[in-house]
């Protein structure tokens, strides 16, 4: 069986290679000694692999080291095989910190930290927030480089309406319940909610779940399950939750219009001439689409987002999101050039910039006018954040975070009083799934 991966690791190889523009990132290039050139492995393709291109082709300009990209939407298997076969590319990119951390306790990527360092402390702390480091730290060696990311804590609301109301973007999730209650005695729906979508409803959850326990009981909850789904701290969680959606006067269409529309149309709700809502939790990444879908807004005056509020001045306020992280398995010096590049303000500047595929980066020195208004204030968040934690659905089980978890946010949404045995049955669901 062993000998039947290998050969299949090495056709994926040359065929991905083939496929993928090898040498020096051109088509039909010659590929250097491996001692010369530097590879890449991520599973990004068009406008992303375009960013990213940008960003190596700079790095072949400045230093004279060639390289090998090599983008596949289904990495992780093609990952493993390579793995496998003892052929790993010499640097990979991955969206899980969990697989990070599997990779580190199995020995199989180099810490960047060290004696020798790979990547020096010096350029890791002149520009990345301590958020971002532990965010890539395994049993205290550093493994994972965010070379970019994004934050789900956006709450996106009109600045127009909020001064009609008299009102301004709140810090605390006590504020935010009083700017929806003078909504309602204006007249007004205060949230609309893409439900339909039903993993919207598991980003509502996370960012209100770190706010009440704290980073610590977040990921022991979505990775490890030492926190249990009837926990205390996961039912006065839900009743955070239960301020929002309850009663379903508060919900543009109310429970059935939460549950029946889909997370773009829900955010149109709120931007359309006719407002069905004021205020849309969802992504930095909704900004996209409400350029799409109303070219006449502008974005920072006629809509903008403020932080998800504080719960717990304890923990302040969390940025749940998603990243890639730059993990390494092999030490070269041309290894260590590219991945001290991608740490850079330079590269970071770069790729914030580029004509396709722009990010958003975790880089603290990236100038933020260098971004269109909202992926500024984007940006900001996420740079100076004091926490940051992946998105919980996708730490979880997928049996957990693509289905347990969304049908009993929809039941809830649906009845609350029936918690209790929503809890159970969840939990009944994730001891299953953690085994």
């Amino acid at each position: 069986m062993r000998k039947i991966l290998i050969l299949l690791a090495v056709f994926l190889f040359f065929a991905q290679n083939f496929l993928s523009a090898a040498g020096t990132g051109e088509t039909g290039a010659k590929v250097d000694p491996k001692d010369k050139y530097v590879s890449v492995m991520a599973y990004w393709g068009g406008d992303e692999e375009a960013g990213f291109r940008e960003v190596l082709k700079a790095f072949t300009a400045k230093t004279g080291i060639p390289y090998i990209y090599e983008g596949n939407r289904d990495m992780g298997t093609l990952l493993n095989l390579r793995i496998a076969s003892g052929d790993p590319p010499d640097i990979a990119m991955t969206s899980s910190p969990g697989t990070m951390a599997r990779y580190a306790k199995e020995g199989v990527i180099k810490a960047l930290d060290g004696s020798d360092p790979i990547l020096p402390k010096d350029i890791l702390d002149k520009n990345y927030s301590q958020a971002w480091i532990d965010l890539g730290t395994v049993d205290g060696k550093f493994y994972g480089l965010t070379v970019k990311c994004n934050s789900k804590s956006t709450f996106w609301y009109k600045p127009a309406s909020f001064r009609a109301l008299g009102v301004s973007p709140p810090d605390t999730f006590a504020g935010l319940l009083k700017i929806a209650d003078k909504y309602l005695a204006a007249g007004k729906t205060p949230y609309s909610i893409g439900g339909g979508s039903t993993w919207t409803l598991t980003d509502w959850f996370e960012n209100i779940y770190v706010r009440v326990a704290g980073p610590e009981k977040y990921l022991k909850l979505f990775v490890t399950h030492e926190v249990k789904w009837t926990d205390p701290s996961v039912v006065k969680a839900f009743g955070y939750f239960k301020e929002i959606v309850y009663p379903e006067n508060k919900l543009a269409g109310g429970v059935e219009g939460t549950l029946s529309t889909g997370f773009i149309d829900g955010f149109d709700v709120i931007l359309r001439k006719n407002p069905g809502a004021e205020m849309y939790f969802e992504g930095g990444f909704m900004s996209s689409f409400a350029e799409q879908n109303f070219p006449q807004l502008v974005g920072g005056k006629d809509y903008s987002f403020f932080a998800f509020p504080e719960i717990d001045p304890k923990w302040g306020k969390p940025v749940v999101g998603g990243g890639d992280l730059a993990i390494v398995f092999e030490d070269r010096p041309n290894v260590r050039e590219l991945i001290r590049f991608l740490a850079s303000k330079e590269a970071n500047t770069i790729w914030a910039t580029a004509k396709k595929g722009a990010v958003v980066s975790p880089n603290k020195n990236v100038p933020l006018n260098v971004y269109p208004v909202l992926k500024g204030l984007e940006a900001a968040q996420v740079t100076q954040a004091k926490s940051f934690v992946f998105d919980g659905s996708d730490l979880s089980p997928s049996a957990i975070g693509g289905d347990a978890m969304r049908i009993a946010l929809q039941n809830f949404i649906t009845d609350p009083g029936k918690l209790d045995s929503i809890l159970k049955t969840l939990e009944a669901a994730a001891e299953r799934a953690y085994k």
